[in-house]
Parts: structure tokens; sequence; C-alpha cells
């Protein structure tokens, strides 16, 4: 579809004009483009293109390092320019704040994290820094992060940009210059073999660089890709998101960040904490799938007993398959009651309902 003038209109009106008689929102998240099962599809057995709201923090001056090596979890200070580190944020508890990529540009450093009404992490670094030579702006605004999911991401995006795709090795970030487009490119790799792209791109011309994909699709199975397919999809593929299970009730030895936590390096903000848990094995939590019928709709999180009443957990994201009432989900929940697997249940109005769980790696 042809759209006039898309030098100068967003993205919000480039997307509400192509996709206009097919669009679905619920406030202002686009729940399909087109149609969640199609959707779906790409992310699978193509390529989905994900919009990934997101909270970006430009940080200056040269204490940023130093800085948030000691107050975030992961080791950052041996991060060259050009290269990223996935990282955490946590309170005096353990307990999340929030993950980010730290990205380093040598004369400015990115933080790229989950956005919020109350603009949570941007808030918490800023109280943290007294006299360090730092200054922070939130620039969000100026930029749109999409992320390339689906087995043929990395043959179409070698199409777009050339072998040096290859080069990517989920540390280093690579800025390309393509047909007039400027844009750094970097890979995620996620517990249990999750792979994708997220290519980081200037707000200016979000709407003409996504009608530039569209354009050179070639042979792919290509296409953008609403938030209940990505739903279905992170939840299959047992991955974690704020605020859902990234959030102040739970630390990342429950739902499988630990590899994002640096033991060896020095203290960081809920240090104690972690190291505790790891090393008395006390932690009590864990995030696993979880399956249940039910003819509501279910609302999150919801609150797991067991079939003696007691309150052993909750599940946290769920998605509703469209051929029945199956749900699927992810849920956290005590250790001790999936060890000895115990009958779980859900409360939903009157009606008590069964679920069951799987481990998350033992389930690809």
């Amino acid at each position: 579809m042809f759209v006039e003038n898309i030098d100068t209109i967003s993205l919000n009106e480039f997307i509400s004009l192509k996709y206009k008689d097919t669009i679905q929102y619920k406030d202002s998240e686009i729940l399909s483009y087109t149609n969640t099962h199609e959707e779906y599809n790409y992310l699978r057995y193509g390529i989905g293109i994900h919009r990934n709201y997101t909270l970006i923090i430009e940080l200056i001056g040269k204490d940023v390092v130093d800085f948030l090596h000691r107050v975030s979890t992961n080791s950052v200070s041996d991060v060259k320019p050009f290269y990223k580190r996935n990282t955490l944020f946590l309170n005096q508890k353990g307990r999340f704040i929030d993950r980010a990529t730290y990205i380093n540009f040598g004369d400015f450093h990115f933080l790229i994290g989950h956005t919020d009404a109350s603009s949570r992490l941007f808030n918490w670094i800023n109280r943290y820094i007294i006299a360090e030579d730092i200054k922070t702006k939130d620039i969000s605004g100026n930029y749109l992060l999409l992320d390339f999911i689906g087995p043929q991401a990395e043959s179409f995006l070698t199409l777009i940009i050339g072998d040096e795709l290859k080069s990517l090795n989920g540390e280093n970030v690579i800025k390309c210059i393509v047909d007039g487009f400027e844009f750094f490119i970097f890979s995620q790799h996620e517990l249990f073999g999750n792979k994708y792209y997220e290519v980081l791109t200037n707000s200016s011309f979000s709407a003409k660089f996504i009608a530039y994909l569209e354009e050179n699709r070639s042979v792919f199975d290509f296409g953008l890709v609403g938030e209940k397919a990505f739903q279905k999809f992170r939840i299959e593929s047992g991955l974690p998101a704020f605020p859902n299970e990234i959030n102040d009730n739970y630390n990342p030895h429950e739902i499988n960040l630990l590899d994002e936590v640096n033991f060896k390096k020095g203290c960081y903000i809920g240090q104690e904490v972690i190291a505790r848990l790891d090393t008395y094995d006390k932690v009590q939590n864990k995030m696993v799938k979880v399956e249940f019928n039910s003819t509501e709709d279910i609302i999150c999180p919801v609150l797991i007993t067991n079939d003696t009443n007691n309150e052993i957990g909750e599940v946290t994201s769920v998605y509703k398959c469209d051929a029945d009432d199956k749900y699927i989900g992810l849920a956290i929940i005590k250790k001790k009651f999936l060890i000895n697997d115990s009958k779980l249940f859900i409360d939903v109005g009157a009606n008590r309902i069964p679920i069951t769980h799987q481990d998350i790696q033992n389930s690809k």
C-alpha cells in the first residue's frame, strides 16, 4: 500500500493508514496488525518484527562506566565501545527495578530498559547519582527499537546489510548505513537457545524505514507482529517480561536471569541477598509454564493455591489459545510444591480451576 507523504508522517500515522481495515488496539497497545495466527506464524516460521516499547537513557560523563558497574549486577567495566551487555538493576532486597541492555558508544552510553508511567529505572538511577560526573537524559522518543524474531531473520537481515551481520556474537553492536538509513543492530541470546536481533533506529524516519523493510521483503515470510502473537511466542519460549515477571516481587534466581549476574565482581545494590540465596540454596520460587482451561477472561496476576487452599504462587502471564478455552501461561510457584507434585488451582470467579505445570527448559 502506497502512503503519501511518508517522509513527514509518524510511525503511528503510517501504521494507522496501512492497517486501517485490520488493526486491533487495546488502549495505545497494538494487539494485532492483521490477525494473530498469521503474525504468530511469522515468529515461528518466518520473520516477525515486533515493536519494542522501551525506555532509552543516554548517559554522558567520565564516571558512567564505573557507576553502572557499581550499581548493576553484571560486569560492565570491560565493555568496549560498540559492545553491549545485559545487566539487572535491583533494590536492596535483591528484587527487580529493571532489566536493561547497556551499550557503550565511546563518548556516550545507552541504557535500554522498559518504559512505564513512573519512569522507574530513570528515576532510580538519578537517585543514586550523587557527586559523579554523569548527565542523564530520557531520549526514548528519539528512537525506535525493533525485534527481528524467527528462523528467517538472519537471512533477511543479511539481505539488507550484507555479510557483516555474521560478525554479531551477542556482545558487539554494528552501525549500519543502508540506502540512506542509519541504524544500529545487535543480537540477543536468551536462555534455552532463544536468539533474535534488535535494530535501533531514529524515530524521525521510522515510518519510511518500516516501509523500506516491507518493500525489500523478497521471498521472506515477513510481517509486523502485535502484542497478542508476541505474548504467545514469549510464553511458549519461557521468556520473562516487565512488568509481569520482572518486578519488585521477584529476584533473578526465580525467573532464570542469573546469567546476567556476575558473581565474581564487587558489590552492587542487592548483591548480599543474591549471593546469600546462591550460597545457601535458599531460592524459594521457580518460574514454570502452566496450562489450564477457563471460559472466563483471565487477568494477571492470579493467585495459585494447593489442595489445602494455601497460597503458593501466582500466574504472571497468560495467552488464550484461539481454538478452545485453553490458556497457556507463565507462573512463579514455591519450589517445594513443584517437587512434591502438589495439585495446583486458581480461582476464577466462583470456579476453582486445576492447572498443570512444566519446567521451561524441558518443554522446548
